[in-house]
């Protein structure tokens, strides 16, 4: 079986039967507000855990100002939910200016890119539910919009956003789910990474390093992790020593955001305290203790934070020019070594030529002294510096030239070193061996992900099973790429699905897709299944999502159109009405042992609407297609059933399906194609051996298991709704309350 878009296999349910709350998502508890009272401003610091910082004394060079800019969504002299832009200095008095004002929205959160702020803002109901979310970029110089885009999912409104200087990427703690993800941004739309913890602030620093702050619900207090950018695992750091504001169970906290300043490499962090106050603290990357630097004079609460670094005065150096960082000529992965060069300044800011430079500091990463300094170089000369101990991984330099006035705004420059982390391997295929075990094989990675070459004679391999949803890791340390697993039972039939990570030295890559097979026993004709309480009978049905979200549930109900099953309590349900055009899924039975079969023949109840008459017309139609020995599902000629076709409401369909008379295992598909109109109903499935040469029996085989109703006083019902009388094939009465 080949490698699936979007797959889920599950034995005893498809989906939960529930209407569906919207086509956009749900946000999850946590990002949701916890409180609803209105904050009540506060001069004094918290009263728990740490010290109000004070300025230090002895400052003999100016450096660059932290100019820090947020989303402001509400304050002492604004509405809720009135986001407006606010810029403030770092400092111990912080006073935010209002420079621009944004659209009424339910929530918002963003980052800036380049000369750019691009946020994700939304609007939900009251049960949380996702109404609308866009995509929009604001200029920084006059604050017009340049971009807004729709989005048709909500995975990327994040709780929090940053952007990786050393690649542009923008990364986000998704409010959906617990996901690190990955943000377009000319689209918007979002990618994900990996789970991760449920993080309330992200934030990348000067070398691409992610941090992220959550709640720990025991102690509310913020606890600060570094957060992998490959895996999304997340490592303790250590408790910030700040207490949240939270909902009585403590469980959820109030909204916050944090962010690096690229003018002192400092980790800023705004936060609405236990005190019901917002504040502006600094974080320790190395230790997570916060600092409480001052509080919002008029209670901002900011909820997305960034920098434009400002130079101290027009009479301190420009930046340095034509900075490079490269790997080193005699730099192995395992030697590493990165020549870094740049040329000095040769004007002041505000463009005076520059007589002195007294020194050039070049840092590495968050570090507070510098790597290497050049003291009194020329104006205008090239400066060369070999790092001969750049830690593994991403290495950013901040270069920073110094004169009687004060620092230059920095110059950053960045490259990875080292081993790389392996791309995910591809083709990845999995096939039965003639002992019944699955086989998974797989093609190398050739390349890192930071963009260099990989050796793959260094790699080695995880092999992760996922059956009905739980996820193991069923060998680690392969340095072949195939794998056989021999660990699964083979006397029931399931379909597990394989991933499989690569590992360098530097550590785990990126897990490929899956691909999985059915395994164990065939089940034999004649098959059938009902849905009956919205379960199955048998198992593994295979819902693959093939395109912009399609997908079948299991459901007792549907409102467009609305009907209930056609027998007892179950159906199953192409979401038709609340996908976009063009939406595609395919749900396929178990594998069926058509080898003595010689009229196999299909049966299953279709429900037609046509509402031509009223202008409805809509092109919602679902395929019949084929597996045979775990290859691509090919369409039975002829099997494609539109809605629209009659107005017969349930009706029972019947297939030949000569072509796959004889054959070992075959899985029957049945895949919806969505036209934005309503959605496909499908019910009562059998599958048998016709007696009739024809294939196209005179009379039905399922007549003699056909149910028929009538309501109380026995008068015949067209559609089983309500309360009725089931006559079962003994002639047996069954009262029924029935959708």
């Amino acid at each position: 079986m080949n490698t699936r878009s979007f797959a889920t296999m599950i034995a005893g349910m498809l989906l939960p039967p529930a209407v569906m709350a919207g086509g956009l998502g749900i946000l999850k508890p946590s990002a949701r507000y916890a409180v609803s009272a209105p904050l009540t401003p506060s001069l004094t610091p918290p009263s728990a855990g740490h010290a109000m910082l004070q300025a230090p004394d002895g400052i003999t060079r100016a450096s660059a100002r932290a100019q820090l800019y947020g989303i402001c969504i509400s304050s002492g002299n604004i509405p809720a939910l009135t986001p407006t832009i606010r810029t403030f200095r770092a400092g111990y008095s912080p006073t935010p200016q209002q420079v621009a004002e944004l659209t009424p929205m339910s929530g918002v959160a963003g980052t800036r890119t380049g000369t750019e702020l691009g946020y994700m803002e939304y609007d939900v109901n009251s049960q949380g539910a996702l109404k609308s979310v866009t995509w929009t970029r604001l200029s920084l110089s006059d604050y017009t919009v340049t971009l807004s885009e729709s989005q048709s999912y909500g995975l990327g409104v994040c709780m929090d956003m940053t952007t990786d200087p050393t690649t542009g990427t923008i990364y986000g703690i998704s409010a959906i789910a617990d996901y690190l993800v990955k943000i377009d941004p000319d689209s918007g739309e979002a990618e994900v990474v990996a789970p991760t913890k449920p993080f309330y602030a992200i934030a990348a620093d000067a070398s691409g390093q992610l941090y992220g702050i959550l709640l720990d619900s025991a102690t509310r207090e913020g606890v600060l992790y570094t957060i992998n950018k490959v895996t999304g695992a997340a490592l303790r750091v250590g408790a910030t020593g700040a207490k949240m504001l939270t909902d009585e169970s403590g469980t959820s906290a109030y909204f916050q955001t944090a962010s690096f300043s690229s003018a002192n490499g400092q980790l800023y962090w705004c936060m609405v305290n236990a005190e019901n106050a917002s504040g502006l603290y600094s974080v320790d990357p190395a230790t997570g203790q916060a600092t409480y630097m001052a509080p919002f004079p008029d209670n901002e609460t900011f909820v997305s934070l960034f920098d434009i670094p400002t130079p101290s005065s027009d009479a301190v150096p420009a930046t340095v020019s034509d900075a490079t960082a490269v790997i080193a000529p005699t730099s192995t992965p395992d030697d590493p070594k990165v020549e870094v060069s740049f040329k000095v300044p040769s004007h002041t800011v505000g463009g005076a030529e520059i007589d002195l430079i007294e020194r050039v500091d070049i840092y590495r990463g968050a570090a507070a002294e510098a790597v290497y300094t050049e003291e009194y170089p020329d104006p205008g000369t090239v400066i060369r510096y070999t790092d001969t101990a750049p830690q593994p991984g991403f290495n950013a330099y901040r270069i920073v030239a110094v004169n009687a006035e004060g620092e230059s705004l920095p110059t950053y420059v960045s490259i990875f070193v080292g081993h790389d982390y392996p791309e995910a391997p591809t083709a990845v295929e999995v096939h039965t061996d003639v002992d019944g075990y699955p086989v998974i094989s797989w093609e190398a990675p050739v390349k890192g992900l930071n963009g260099l070459d990989i050796d793959p004679s260094i790699l080695t391999y995880t092999v992760m099973r996922d059956i009905n949803g739980i996820s193991e890791r069923i060998a680690e340390g392969v340095e072949d790429t195939y794998f056989t697993d021999t660990t699964i039972p083979l006397d029931h039939q399931a379909y597990p699905y394989y991933t499989v990570v690569a590992s360098s030295p530097a550590g785990e890559g990126k897990a490929s897709l899956a691909a999985g097979c059915y395994t164990g026993p065939a089940y034999t004709l004649p098959f059938e299944e009902s849905f009956n309480d919205c379960l199955l009978s048998t198992s593994p049905w295979i819902m693959q999502s093939l395109d912009l979200g399609g997908r079948w549930e299991l459901n007792y109900i549907s409102t467009f159109p609305g009907s209930g099953p056609y027998d007892d309590s179950g159906m199953l349900v192409f979401i038709g009405f609340q996908s976009v055009d063009g939406a595609q899924a395919r749900i396929a039975t178990p594998k069926l042992d058509f080898s003595e079969v010689k009229n196999p023949l299909l049966s299953f109840y279709f429900y037609y609407l046509d509402m031509s008459d009223q202008d409805l017309r809509f092109d919602d139609h679902m395929t019949i297609e084929a597996s045979i020995s775990g290859g691509e599902y090919e369409m039975i000629p002829g099997a494609d059933y539109y809605q629209h076709d009659a107005n017969s409401r349930w009706t029972e369909v019947r297939l030949p399906l000569d072509t796959l008379a004889g054959q070992g295992d075959v899985s029957i598909g049945f895949h919806g194609h969505s036209a934005g109109g309503f959605d496909l109903l499908l019910d009562c499935i059998r599958i048998l051996d016709s007696p009739n040469d024809s294939g196209v029996p005179t009379s039905s085989p399922f007549d003699a298991v056909k149910h028929s109703y009538t309501d109380l006083l026995g008068r015949p019902l067209i559609h089983p709704h309500g309360l009725c009388i089931r006559i079962n094939p003994d002639g047996t009465a069954t009262k029924l309350l029935l959708p």
